[in-house]
């Protein structure tokens, strides 16, 4: 993962976070998630069924609107909190009732949501570290994004059956819309800024689409693959989008995809038509930083960061600076520990829907069933006939 906010470049791996500014002459920081203490089961919950123990991977994370503070959570369900300013330190550790897969903060800053797995949203207060986590809302469905509108007026969800909901955020049960039309899982959200209250949503099927959230309109999509040139037939899973600070261009990284795309959105509004950058190695994340740049995570130890720049109206590598220069020099000192002993399965593949075609089979049966019934009248004709030669004689 990768997190630019407030001039700290954050970059996670496995159970490594390690946070990087150049404006800070103390050096990097870093954390290493198994160090914490497993968390001690809540009062009611069923440890059975989801016990506090974990890989220590941190699943989830995100920095607060203003870049003061950052959160995150792991595989062995705890939530830890910490103050970004001055300088980076841990204010809490709590434990989450559910292996966590998104979160994010309030538009003030003051609350933490997780999503998790069970389909449930949960916040946590941010300036009273240790008050237990209240439940929100809760869908039937696994929990795959959470964002919430710039006024903070609104939670939007996404979950494993193409469902977005949008939902108020003083009384989370209210349901303000549904934005219904993707085919398949939606995975990632992200609203617009502007006082236009449009998001952004990706999914399973390959399409990015854009929604007025409030009614749940669709205003326009694209398909990803027909943008790259790929065969419709190939799966395309979004697994980030992120836009630069007035929302003007939108990025937009596929799982397993050796490159990403850039779009803007116009005035009318409509998304306009994607262009698809190559990177030599895989991306494993990217995002825009306070200066409208784009920062790609590449899996590649001797430069694992790139960042790009519009340059005579294309998105194109842009000379290394001391900054990026220091960041990649932090990369590559942890890389080892941030890469992990093994390159982890893809988490989109099993989420996509099971193709079950009961048409071939019943065909065949049929099929079957005819040839056999031919062959009882073929062998009862035979008969018939071996008698009536038999009457003749």
């Amino acid at each position: 993962m990768l997190r630019l906010r407030a001039g700290w470049l954050s970059v996670i791996g496995g159970s490594i976070l390690l946070s990087d500014s150049a404006r800070d002459p103390s050096g990097s920081f870093l954390f290493d998630s198994s160090s914490l203490e497993k968390p001690i089961p809540t009062p009611g919950q069923d440890s059975s069924v989801d016990p506090p123990t974990g890989s220590d991977r941190i699943l989830a994370a995100s920095f607060s609107p203003a870049g003061d503070y950052f959160a995150l959570t792991d595989d062995s369900k705890r939530l830890v909190l910490f103050q970004t300013n001055p300088t980076w330190e841990k204010i809490s550790t709590r434990g989450v009732s559910r292996r966590c897969t998104a979160l994010t903060f309030s538009a003030c800053g003051k609350r933490v949501l997780v999503a998790d797995k069970s389909g449930d949203v949960f916040s946590f207060s941010v300036t009273r570290a240790q008050e237990e986590g209240r439940l929100e809302l809760g869908h039937l469905s696994m929990l795959l994004d959470v964002v919430v509108s710039d006024e903070g007026d609104y939670v939007i969800t996404c979950d494993r059956d193409e469902k977005i909901r949008v939902s108020a955020w003083n009384s989370p049960h209210v349901i303000a819309a549904f934005c219904l039309g993707h085919r398949e899982f939606v995975s990632k959200l992200l609203v617009l800024p502007g006082p236009r209250k449009l998001l952004l949503s990706g999914s399973g099927d390959g399409s990015v689409r854009l929604w007025e959230y409030e009614t749940g309109r669709e205003v326009h999509s694209i398909s990803l693959s027909a943008a790259c040139g790929a065969p419709e037939s190939q799966r395309l899973a979004v697994s980030r989008i992120s836009c630069c600070p007035r929302g003007e261009h939108v990025a937009v990284l596929c799982d397993r995809v050796c490159g990403f795309y850039v779009f803007s959105v116009s005035s009318v509004p409509r998304l306009e038509t994607p262009r698809f950058v190559s990177v030599a190695s895989t991306p494993l994340d990217l995002d825009f930083d306070d200066s409208s740049s784009l920062w790609v995570l590449c899996r590649d130890a001797e430069r694992p960061l790139v960042c790009y720049g519009q340059i005579d109206g294309r998105w194109q590598p842009v000379p290394e600076d001391p900054s990026m220069k220091r960041h990649s020099e932090a990369i590559r000192k942890n890389w080892e520990r941030l890469e992990g002993p093994e390159t982890p399965e893809s988490p989109f593949t099993s989420l996509y829907k099971a193709v079950c075609d009961n048409m071939s089979s019943y065909l065949r049966k049929k099929e079957a069933r005819i040839e056999a019934e031919k062959r009882k009248v073929s062998a009862a004709s035979a008969v018939s006939v071996s008698k009536i030669q038999k009457t003749e004689r």
